[in-house]
């Protein structure tokens, strides 16, 4: 098949495009070619801001396709213009949306199901106002498929993830964890690390993506996609930890004490205010996703991991220095025994 991908060049577009390579598809890629990628000639390219309409207008006049990938569209903008761009000559449209879109509900509690989108927002906060506006961005996105798949039976397919692991991770956030692990700890987990995920290995979306390019099955719809295990940000890095051989000090430490002291929880990007798990029974059923056990994925996470680390914390690494001086401070820390009176009972 003829495959157009926008993005494809970092982590999640770089697998996606790796998998529809192995199994022989034609891929031609959209970006701005500012990220190196590893493809070569194997695929064709598009140089060009997607946010600009003659970039799409070029895309789509380069040849026929049958299908289109879209990871980076974070505006329901670029969204139209895709749509407008492509309604009627291709066969199906998939769209790479998150789990975020369920954070800004009213009322939502975990584990979040598909239909669990539609509701009443909660008002934009002022200190989470990015967050807040990239997930009303994305859920508008979505908007503008339905409608078009309502109006036009325009073929699209929402895939909803949560956090994503794996390879070639250019945020740096589980190199943040396991780099402070490696080096020998202690470890700063801010509320205990006791928040959870339902991850998502990052080549089980590139082998969802490629194993659903004709499924009709799919057309108009979302789906959630990510492990069935619930893990806590405390179990992934002591699971981290037994797979690098190392036994640092973790130190469960509330985020109000993080923010007092100006250090706050940057550092921890894992750490959320939010449980993010999700319902992937219809993926299951219709995509047949099979997602990586959590165990193996953490393995296959550090065996990478080992063969590109340099022996420094580098990864949200510019407040180390203040990370260790807290925990030798909190080390300080002289409680008084608390003793227990027993009461007889009369």
């Amino acid at each position: 098949m003829q495959i157009l991908v926008f993005g494809g060049t970092r982590f999640i577009g770089r697998a996606i495009v790796a998998r529809l390579l192995r199994e022989g598809h034609k891929v031609t890629l959209v970006n701005r070619g500012v990220s190196p990628d590893p493809f070569a000639t194997r695929v064709s390219r598009i140089i060009g801001d997607r946010r600009d309409p003659e970039t799409i207008k070029r895309a789509a006049a380069r040849r026929e396709y049958d299908a289109v990938v879209d990871v980076t569209a974070y505006h329901e903008s670029q969204t139209a213009a895709v749509v407008e761009a492509f309604k009627n000559r291709i066969e199906h449209f998939i769209h790479i949306s998150t789990a975020a879109v369920y954070l800004i509900r009213e009322g939502l509690l975990p584990p979040f199901r598909e239909d669990d989108f539609h509701g009443r927002l909660r008002p934009k906060q002022p200190d989470r106002e990015s967050s807040w506006l990239y997930a009303y961005h994305k859920r508008r996105c979505e908007e503008t498929l339905v409608r078009a798949w309502e109006e036009d039976r325009f073929p699209f397919t929402s895939l909803r993830i949560p956090m994503v692991t794996g390879p070639h991770d250019y945020t740096g956030r589980a190199d943040a964890y396991l780099e402070r692990i490696a080096s020998g700890g202690p470890v700063l987990l801010p509320e205990g690390g006791l928040n959870s995920w339902g991850f998502l290995w990052v080549e089980d979306i590139a082998e969802t993506v490629a194993a659903n390019l004709a499924n009709s099955v799919a057309f108009g719809r979302a789906y959630n996609l990510s492990q069935r295990e619930s893990l806590s940000l405390r179990q992934f890095v002591e699971l981290a930890a037994g797979f690098l051989d190392s036994k640092p000090q973790f130190l469960s430490v509330p985020s109000s004490w993080l923010n007092a002291v100006g250090l706050g929880t940057g550092f921890s990007p894992y750490t959320h205010h939010h449980d993010i798990l999700l319902d992937c029974r219809a993926a299951e059923e219709d995509l047949l996703f099979r997602p990586t056990p959590a165990v193996r994925w953490i393995d296959r996470l550090v065996r990478d991991f080992r063969k590109h680390w340099n022996g420094a914390v580098q990864a949200f690494g510019s407040t180390r220095s203040f990370e260790l001086l807290l925990a030798s401070e909190l080390a300080k820390l002289r409680l008084p025994t608390f003793n227990a009176v027993s009461v007889s009972a009369p």
